[in-house]
């Protein structure tokens, strides 16, 4: 059984979602809700869910900010965002606050089923579109959008970062002291407008360097 559980604020497509999900044997929706807060709400909360339908343009608090407490309550639950919109920054988003699959909400009842199928036997699902867009941002190099606001030192530096080399790791190729390199990076969060290495990684990743 596939327990599934439904957030679309469209009172239409909610109904149609569950309605349609339930017409398979092995589909149960367990709740079906218009917004996080309503979720929040809900008197009992199964905590066996296999799979999570998300709009991420919710009234309140929107998808995004609702994904972790719903990996909280059910941490090997699949999160499917099923959303409008097809722009390259929702889909890389979503994907980097732990949805395991993005369907554009244009697509066929049953290209969501099977995208259900998909998430919970396989792991993950993307429809074509938002394929196409995690794999152009996957082969665009996240730094050339920065190559002119660094020096050449401080950009070779920031790849090295990229590759996951610790401090030790990039003074030794780079035949300087881990001081150096610390000297460097505080330059780097300087002209990057960052405050830590991990938000500067966060940056890197998902694009977001101006």
């Amino acid at each position: 059984m596939i327990t599934i559980g439904i957030i679309e604020d469209n009172h239409f497509q909610l109904n149609n979602y569950r309605e349609f999900l339930e017409d398979f044997q092995e589909c149960k929706v367990v709740f079906a809700c218009r917004s996080m807060e309503e979720y929040r709400a809900l008197p009992y909360k199964d905590p066996d869910v296999k799979a999570i339908l998300l709009d991420i343009s919710l009234p309140g608090d929107s998808g995004i900010e609702g994904m972790e407490e719903l990996k909280q309550h059910y941490p090997d639950a699949k999160i499917i965002v099923l959303s409008g919109h097809d722009g390259q920054q929702y889909v890389i988003e979503s994907i980097m606050h732990g949805a395991s699959g993005y369907i554009i909400k244009t697509s066929r009842l049953m290209e969501i089923y099977h995208s259900i199928l998909d998430a919970v036997t396989q792991g993950g699902t993307l429809s074509p579109k938002a394929a196409h867009l995690l794999i152009n941002h996957i082969s665009k190099d996240p730094l050339e959008s920065i190559r002119d606001r660094l020096t050449k030192r401080e950009y070779e530096l920031l790849g090295l970062l990229k590759d996951g080399h610790s401090y030790k790791e990039m003074a030794e190729r780079l035949f300087v002291t881990v001081h150096t390199i610390n000297q460097h990076l505080k330059k780097i969060y300087s002209k990057l407008n960052v405050a830590s290495k991990s938000e500067l990684i966060s940056k890197i990743w998902s694009n977001n360097l101006f």
